[in-house]
Parts: structure tokens; C-alpha cells; sequence
């Protein structure tokens, strides 16, 4: 009777680990950029970018601060992992967007509709398994052609 009382407690341990773990990556954590290793654009005046991201189930907060020419600058956007999204920028632009996942790794592609024409872009964050470099790699298409930039950040 004991032996199948341990064997019982240790296979719903098992079967809630399995369910807790997803296989999804955590990207959870405060992020900042090494300026040294990403590829921001030229002229930009960007000098710092952070992220504070939040993720639970599907749902994901990012706060990002970023700092330049301009001063520095904070904003926020959650994302539903899965969920189409539609909004209107402050300039009137139209933005629709969707966050997905493909692997371990997680998709935003998004589509900006501006007085110059659509901007199309995907942005795939990689995480390795020691947890500790987040890489976004994101490459846009509109009027001006194409751009593809990369933003290395450790995390803190």
C-alpha cells in the first residue's frame, strides 16, 4: 500500500512538472542592450535600450526605455501570444499585429499602415539555454526599402 502511495505522489509530481513546462521560452527579466554587439540604426542617436519584460501564459509586457539625442524615453505594450492586435498610433498610423511562436523562439510580425505607404516587419527574439542573452533579430520592408537591425541584451 505505501510503495503505491509513493508511486502515485511521484507520477502527479512528474505529470504537474510536464504541465507547468511548457516548453515555451521565459523571457522574463530586465534586458539592456550591449551597444556594442547590436546593429542599431545609423543615426539614430540611440545610446541605451532596456527591456522589462513580463510573461505569463500568453500574455507578455515589455516596458522599454530607451536613451539618446532626444532624452530618454519610456513606454509600454502587452502582448497576447497567439491574438491578432489592431491599434492607431498616436500619429494616426494603423498598426495590426500578431505574436506567435515558432519553436522556442517568439514572432512579432506587424504591419504599419502610414501616409507613405505600409511598413511590413518580423521580429524573432532568441534566447539560448543559459538564459542570459536575449538576441532580436528584426527585418522591415517599406517605401525606403529594406532595414535589418539586431539588439543584443543581457540580462540584468
Amino acid at each position: 500500500m505505501r510503495r503505491s502511495t509513493v508511486l502515485a505522489a511521484i507520477l502527479v509530481f512528474i505529470a504537474s512538472l510536464a504541465a507547468a513546462s511548457d516548453g515555451k521560452t521565459d523571457f522574463s527579466g530586465t534586458w539592456k542592450e550591449n551597444m556594442e554587439k547590436g546593429t542599431a540604426p545609423k543615426g539614430s542617436g540611440l545610446t541605451s535600450y532596456m527591456n522589462k519584460i513580463e510573461q505569463s501564459g500568453d500574455r507578455l509586457k515589455v516596458v522599454t526605455t530607451t536613451g539618446g539625442s532626444r532624452g530618454d524615453r519610456t513606454y509600454e505594450r502587452t502582448y497576447v501570444i497567439g491574438k491578432e492586435d489592431k491599434h492607431t498610433g498616436s500619429d494616426g498610423d494603423e498598426f495590426t499585429s500578431i505574436t506567435k511562436w515558432e519553436g522556442k523562439s517568439l514572432v512579432f510580425e506587424t504591419s504599419e499602415k502610414e501616409r507613405g505607404g505600409t511598413i511590413t516587419s518580423r521580429e524573432t527574439w532568441t534566447l539560448p539555454d543559459d538564459g542570459k542573452t536575449l538576441t532580436k533579430t528584426r527585418h522591415s520592408h517599406g517605401p525606403q526599402g529594406d532595414r535589418d537591425q539586431t539588439y543584443v541584451l543581457e540580462k540584468q
